[in-house]
């Protein structure tokens, strides 16, 4: 049955420059942008109230994950993001309180363990990993050299909260390609790697042995031996059981369901097109997909790109539900005063918010959007309330 989702609340000019990262924890929708500020913004108000506003980096910002577990009777939130010049910064907040209605300084980690050699990395996509009450947490760092590092790390409450990282391991495929993305699934225990040149690496996260490789099929160049397909995002539904990933085929956003436990291809996400100008199968966006979410039951699939479009999928039918398109217009001309022509409403980041975090927006499910044009637009899906 097809959905329609509402929008909720949009916050113009969020940040000074794009916005290229978002994560959402039970608190907070968090953001990264090339200004070098990360944000925090409430999920329990109704109007977003910003409660974060760190300057982290003047370089610019353009990965985010973050952490947030109750230890020993103590809420606790990690921040993850990473700059363009490649360097991993971490931060703590140690709630006082249930519900936060001002603004909160948030703690810089020294996280690097002890013996780790950290001066000639050069990391850009992060994730961070909750491994429930037994496992150990992760934190897993992609480098532009095709490596992947993870840390397991492990948050003591006390008089004084500390965390405490250790050097896991590198896994490694052998190739060098550009590691563009990374997730984690504690619940299979699976890690997954996406790569410039469409290569998808699953490992084992116990031992990080290699168990499967994804391989693309999409365009190729003719005049380079670079690849035109590749990994924009990838993610691990709720129960660790399909990988998706969103791949360019040339100037198209593919995004491709994989069976994590036999390594297998079980589907894609396409739309319908007559065009002639299409070479190679057919698209899920048609401009590059760059980023996309599972809810939090696995039921649907939200995906969004440069072609300022996003689309939520049933996973079981791989059908669109919905369809949802953003414009500069969302936002008011107040709150657009120091955009440009050049600051396009397109998606760069989503992500699914989970039923209840905003009580007074009813049980389904929440959507937030970000993109170039600085804004931030939260949804939910229509229904009672």
């Amino acid at each position: 049955m097809p959905r329609k989702y509402i929008s909720t609340y949009t916050v113009g000019d969020a940040h000074g420059s794009d916005i290229l990262g978002v994560a959402v924890s039970k608190t907070f929708t968090v953001t990264c942008s090339s200004d070098g500020k990360l944000k925090g913004w409430s999920n329990s108000a109704s109007e977003r109230d910003l409660l974060i506003d760190e300057d982290v980096d003047k370089v610019g910002l353009h990965h985010v994950s973050v952490y947030e577990d109750v230890i020993d009777g103590q809420r606790v939130t990690l921040f993850a993001t990473v700059s363009f010049s490649g360097i991993c910064y971490l931060y703590m907040y140690v709630h006082k309180q249930e519900e936060i209605s001002k603004k909160i300084a948030i703690k810089a980690l020294d996280w690097v363990p002890e013996g780790f050699d950290n001066e000639r990395k050069s990391y850009w996509g992060c994730q961070l990993a909750s491994g429930g009450a037994e496992d150990e947490n992760i934190l897993a760092l992609t480098t532009v050299t095709g490596q992947t590092e993870i840390f397991g790390f492990t948050v003591t409450v006390g008089d004084e909260t500390s965390v405490n990282f250790e050097h896991r391991g590198t896994p490694s495929a052998n190739n060098k390609s550009f590691a563009t993305c990374v997730d984690v699934d504690t619940v299979q225990k699976r890690l997954a790697v996406g790569h410039q040149d469409g290569s998808v690496y699953l490992y084992d996260l116990e031992y990080l042995r290699l168990l499967y490789s994804f391989e693309s099929f999409g365009l190729q160049s003719s005049i380079s031996s670079n690849s035109l397909s590749t990994v924009r995002c990838l993610r691990f539904s709720p129960d660790g059981t399909l990988l998706a990933v969103a791949r360019d085929s040339g100037p198209y956003g593919t995004v491709a369901l994989y069976d994590v436990k036999y390594g297998e291809s079980v589907g894609s996400l396409v739309i319908p097109t007559h065009s002639s100008t299409v070479g190679i199968g057919s698209y899920a966006h048609s401009k590059w997909c760059l980023s996309l979410s599972f809810n939090e039951d696995g039921s649907l699939i939200a995906t969004g790109g440069l072609d300022n479009r996003i689309r939520i999928w049933d996973v079981e039918t791989r059908e669109t539900e919905a369809v949802i398109t953003i414009n500069k217009t969302d936002a008011s001309d107040e709150e657009l005063a120091n955009s440009t022509d050049i600051d396009t409403a397109t998606c760069c980041g989503l992500s699914f918010i989970a039923k209840n975090a905003n009580l007074k927006e009813g049980e389904n499910d929440g959507l937030v959007i970000v993109g170039f044009d600085r804004a931030i637009r939260w949804f939910r899906e229509a229904g009672g309330i």
